[in-house]
């Protein structure tokens, strides 16, 4: 498949700004683009005008612009699923105490399209758009686990699954026999996979012909989710994932 360089390093240019660093020099910015100053400067001046990036105050970097929002707008509009989770969403969240989220495959990663439930000590800072390894969450193993075997080796495809703490599952096989497991409870958990000192629990989220479009979740320390109240939380969340994908079917909603 032909790519054009000038569009792929537009991309790249995009894809640097993190939540961690929302605002970057032109300097910076040519670095990590592997572009030359003077054509990361002509690359960004067209992203400017066309509203992908903007100036930041004072002149001195650049930040997105608000025209990536408004086609996020329109990306979750056509998906039509994160309205109509929101309600059932919000009930949980405010069931639990804790923090719900929504999110959708996308490659090896998940990408978070809600997030619900008020903020508290001692809990995850994610960010709707925000990705995850999926091979280390719940939500990620459910969906990967939703995935038919040829899916799987495309979306993993030969790279090495990270670990990111002591639990983390970073062997193939034992991946294999979790999404197994995942297909036959109807659930996944994450033991601070992770995070350290966080866990959660995740259910997908069905179309009418039993595709797993996405997934909904809760997350919660350790001290607040003990065996007996993740036994809690499951139910919690296999019954509003069971209703959220009623309301799919019969609302017509697909991915």
């Amino acid at each position: 498949m032909p790519v054009l360089s000038s569009v792929s390093k537009a991309l790249t240019l995009l894809d640097a700004f993190s939540a961690g660093e929302p605002e970057l020099t032109l300097t910076e910015l040519g670095r990590r683009a592997g572009a030359h100053k003077s054509s990361a400067f002509r690359l960004l001046s067209t992203l400017e005008a066309h509203g992908f990036v903007e100036k930041a105050p004072g002149g001195r970097g650049y930040r997105l612009g608000w025209k990536l929002v408004e086609l996020a707008g329109r990306l979750l509009s056509r998906y039509g699923l994160r309205e109509l989770a929101a309600p059932f969403m919000e009930e949980l969240a405010e069931r639990s105490g804790e923090i719900v989220h929504l999110s959708v495959l996308e490659g090896a990663q998940i990408v978070y399209l809600d997030k619900r439930g008020r903020s508290q000590p001692l809990t995850v800072a994610t960010t709707v758009g925000g990705r995850s390894p999926a091979h280390a969450s719940a939500m990620g193993k459910v969906l990967l686990a939703g995935l038919a075997e040829a899916e799987l080796e495309r979306a993993l495809g030969g790279r090495r699954l990270e670990r990111f703490t002591p639990t983390t599952i970073t062997d193939r096989r034992r991946l294999a026999g979790e999404l197994e497991g995942i297909r036959r409870r109807g659930y996944a958990t994450d033991d601070e996979e992770t995070f350290p000192g966080i866990r959660c629990v995740a259910a997908p989220l069905l179309d009418g012909a039993g595709r797993v479009l996405a997934a909904i979740s809760i997350t919660a320390p350790t001290q607040r989710m003990d065996a007996r109240r993740r036994s809690e939380i499951r139910k919690w969340v296999t019954d509003t994932a069971a209703r959220i994908g009623e309301r799919i079917r019969t609302g017509g909603i697909n991915i």
